[in-house]
């Protein structure tokens, strides 16, 4: 549960793509900094976290706290060389929130038998299979779902798995968690092994209020697995 994210939970954008592929909007890009954690301080009373200026964007509805990023625009357009292993905070929880394509933030594939998910193939639970599978990648349409799988190194590699999820239910947050340090700020608790690559689930409430998300998860349930090819030649 640090700013380190898992390998797994972050295919898509975990990878080095030649300079011609497409740039998901997730992506952060060269020049993106992270805000100063002197805007962090503690709730009276040992509640938690908040900014010193706080403003209503910087909870996500569960009232998670989230970690501020600028973002490198020309209008409406992400610029800027990205930064492929790392994913903005922001765009991540608008793509993830809203249920948006990832690459193009429009209406993802979406049928009678769920969302459009890619996930690499080691992914699969070892019991239930795709079932209950969690994910930071939001969904995809069928164009940049049919792109990631060809030009995504990750997937060429380990070998893509198409997934339709009826209920991507919201689960948790990857990030930092931190606790009051002897100076009276902030500081963050590290973790080592799975357990730092491990969302925190929204359940955990009583260390939700100490969480400095950068990343949204959902539990993909309702899963069928589906073929990508057929789907295009369908389409």
């Amino acid at each position: 549960m640090t700013r380190a994210t898992s390998r797994e939970l972050n295919s898509l954008t975990s990878t080095h793509a030649p300079p011609s592929c497409l740039v998901p909007y997730i992506t952060a890009r060269q020049g993106e900094q992270p805000d100063s954690l002197s805007n962090l301080g503690l709730r009276p009373g040992g509640k938690g976290l908040f900014y010193v200026n706080e403003g209503p964007g910087d909870r996500d509805e569960r009232g998670v706290l989230w970690a501020r990023c600028s973002q490198s625009r020309h209008g409406n357009d992400v610029v800027g060389t990205p930064r492929w292993r790392d994913v903005h905070p922001s765009r991540q929880r608008e793509c993830m929130e809203g249920l948006r394509c990832q690459v193009c933030v429009q209406q993802p594939s979406h049928t009678q038998l769920g969302y459009l998910f890619l996930a690499a193939q080691h992914e699969a639970g070892s019991t239930d299979g795709w079932e209950g599978c969690l994910t930071a990648q939001p969904p995809l349409c069928l164009e940049h779902a049919k792109a990631a799988v060809e030009q995504c190194g990750h997937l060429v590699r380990a070998g893509t798995v198409a997934l339709r999820a009826r209920v991507p239910r919201l689960h948790g947050v990857i990030g930092a968690l931190y606790r009051a340090g002897a100076d009276g700020r902030p500081e963050p608790v590290e973790f080592d092994g799975k357990l730092a690559q491990s969302p925190l689930p929204y359940r955990h409430r009583q260390l939700t209020p100490w969480f400095l998300a950068s990343q949204l998860v959902r539990e993909l349930r309702g899963v069928t697995v589906v073929d990508l090819d057929d789907l295009v030649s369908a389409a």
